[in-house]
């Protein structure tokens, strides 16, 4: 992507955050109101604008991560793969989006809305149902072959 297509980027600001989404957001698989992307020599990275959002999408990856051991079978693992991250974080937004907005669409339009939500149906991320999430990661694929 060029510079001039970039709808947000880190030039803008100077201040930015890391995003545990960024690379579905990159994909094309998922939409954020903060996104930022950028580009160093052939690499594309992106990064979030909001401090705030930032941390509850960390907080919610990082609850997907610890409930998700079984459904992967990755109990004794510190570090994922690409593939295992890919079904924890699109895997568990598609989950959450289906509970929450009744929505089955392959696609994510804006995390943070979809974040907020969870946040005020839930309360925090640690009551969230796991058990029905469980099933809609495990059987994710990023790719159909």
């Amino acid at each position: 992507m060029q510079r001039s297509q970039c709808v947000k980027c880190f030039y803008m600001s100077n201040k930015h955050y890391t995003c545990p989404f960024s690379h579905l957001i990159l994909s094309g698989r998922c939409g954020c109101e903060f996104s930022a992307k950028d580009c160093v020599a052939e690499k594309e990275f992106g990064a979030c604008l909001n401090k705030s959002a930032s941390n509850d999408c960390a907080s919610l990856y990082q609850n997907l991560r610890i409930n998700s051991n079984f459904a992967l079978q990755s109990h004794y693992q510190s570090n994922l793969s690409v593939g295992q991250q890919a079904k924890i974080k699109m895997g568990g937004l598609l989950a959450l989006q289906e509970i929450v907005n009744y929505s089955v669409s392959d696609n994510i339009n804006n995390i943070t809305e979809l974040v907020s939500i969870i946040k005020q149906e839930y309360g925090n991320f640690k009551q969230i149902p796991f058990s029905k999430l469980m099933p809609k990661i495990a059987k994710f694929k990023f790719r159909n072959r």
